[in-house]
Parts: C-alpha cells; structure tokens; sequence
C-alpha cells in the first residue's frame, strides 16, 4: 500500500550544549491523499514537534516534568485528589528524585520509596496513589518524545500488612472515660462511640446539624487547608448523610455544643487526638 510520507530535520540540544541535526519522518496517510492535504499534515506535525522539544528543553529535573504532567492532566481530577497528590509528591517523591533529570530516575529508586512509604505505616491508598501517578507522569513523558525509557513501567506495589488494633475499649472503660471528660467532650467520645463519625467531620458539628434523632454529615475539616479552604465536602459522596441518633445523646448535644462548632480552635492537635481516639473505641 503507497502512503504520503514527510520527511524533515530538526536541530536540538545534548547534555553538553552541542547542537544535534536529527533526521526526522512521519507517515501522513495514503497514497489517495491529495498533496496538499499532506503537505498540510506534515507543517501541523513539524509544528507540534517544535513545540514539544520546546517544553522538553525546560523540563530539567523531575519535578519540572511533575508540574507539566499536573498541569496537562489536573483537570481530570477532583479537588480532594488534587489535594492529596500535592501533599504526597511534595513529601514522598520530590525530596528523593525531584532535583535529578528525568532520564537518570531508575526503577530501583522509585521502587525503594514506595516500600519505604509501605515500612513507615502508610496505608495502601497512599502508596497506589504515588505509585499510579508516578507511572503516568513517565508514561505521559514517553508520549511526548521527552524521554525514550520509561523507569516506572515495572513498579510495583509493596506488601502492606493491614495493622489491626490490638484491643478495644470496654463498655466499663469507656464509661469511665466519659466520667471524667467535659461535657462538649463527653458529646463528642459519644457521637465516636455511637455514630462512628470520622474526626474530619466531627470537628465540624454544629447543634443545627443535630434534627431530631438524626445527625446531618455534609461537611468535614481539611487538615491540610487554609482560610475558607479549612472546611470542604466528606470524604466521599455516600458520607454525605444522615446518621442516627440515640434520642439522649442529641439532648446532650443541645447542651453540650453552643455557638461555634466543635473544633472552633486548636483545630490540628484535636484532629490528632480524636484519630486516637476513634482508633481505641473501635470505630470503623
């Protein structure tokens, strides 16, 4: 089968600062095509190859390429995602690899920070987070002609071991518990104990949440956020909600949250210690 095929030079830069003439070609499409559409082809595809060795040029380091990839495919994501790949690249990934150049990241480096960020205790959703998205920023660096070898085809997950809480409060411990506690802490070791709320959405009660003998879920504090960032949407859609409520805990609630939510400050070390706490009253 005859096929319409370019051909075209394209002069580049090493590593040395030495300029590089390479002989370039693409397959435009058959025969049947008229020239002009061909030679109309070949100028869109010059172009875009300019514009890629371009970006290329100023992608230095990995987390220049980390930004590009951001940058082209954030759009598919959701805020929370958005949220959580910033905060685990800028702690996990950037400080290992993010000042070293694409082409000398290697699978094994890549590799020991994910069974690093699996010893250290972090959960399996983290870890697959980075492990995913450090293979697409390769992969997308191979589609656009960055790099030739993509070091993060063979990463694979590392072995996390679920730990599992080693004992649980019982019903005489917990009672104790309650008996020393405050009374707006003694609402909220409740609602942990009974609804099974997570901290992020507790920190954010307020007395107008409670309706009767139910409990309105529909906001939760992001620990990682600033200004009118601090409180956003649940962790997920089904968290949205309504939950029940004991009828004497919502009339401990009327007296025990007044005026201001929950965590109205000392927000950080209170989101702490209730994850603590919501750990050893066995809540899942």
């Amino acid at each position: 089968m005859k096929v319409w095929v370019g051909f075209f030079h394209l002069w580049t830069t090493d590593s040395n600062g030495r300029r590089l003439r390479q002989k370039k070609e693409k397959t435009l499409g058959p025969a049947s095509m008229p020239k002009h559409e061909a030679q109309a082809k070949l100028a869109d595809y010059i172009e875009y190859t300019g514009r890629i060795t371009k970006q290329g040029s100023a992608i230095c380091t990995f987390a220049d390429l980390w930004n590009a990839y951001c940058a082209v495919r954030s759009g598919q994501w959701s805020k929370k995602t958005r949220e959580d790949l910033r905060y685990l690249f800028a702690k996990h990934v950037i400080p290992i690899v993010g000042n070293q150049p694409p082409r000398e990241v290697t699978l094994t480096s890549l590799q020991l920070l994910l069974n690093k960020m699996a010893q250290d205790g972090y959960r399996k959703s983290g870890v697959e987070k980075v492990r995913t998205h450090t293979r697409a920023c390769f992969a997308y660096a191979v589609d656009e002609e960055l790099l030739q070898k993509d070091p993060a085809r063979k990463l694979v997950m590392p072995n996390i071991k679920k730990k599992s809480c080693e004992r649980f409060l019982s019903v005489d411990e917990l009672q104790a518990l309650l008996s020393q506690a405050s009374p707006r802490e003694h609402v909220v070791l409740r609602i942990l104990a009974v609804c099974g709320l997570r901290p992020a959405e507790i920190l954010v009660l307020r007395i107008e949440d409670f309706e009767g003998t139910q409990l309105r879920i529909d906001e939760a504090l992001k620990e990682r956020q600033k200004g009118e960032d601090r409180i956003g949407e649940t962790k997920t859609a089904e968290s949205d909600n309504y939950v029940p409520v004991p009828p004497n805990l919502a009339r401990g609630a009327q007296r025990g949250l007044r005026g201001t939510r929950i965590a109205a400050t000392h927000a950080r070390s209170y989101f702490r210690i209730l994850t603590e706490a919501r750990s050893v009253l066995a809540i899942i």
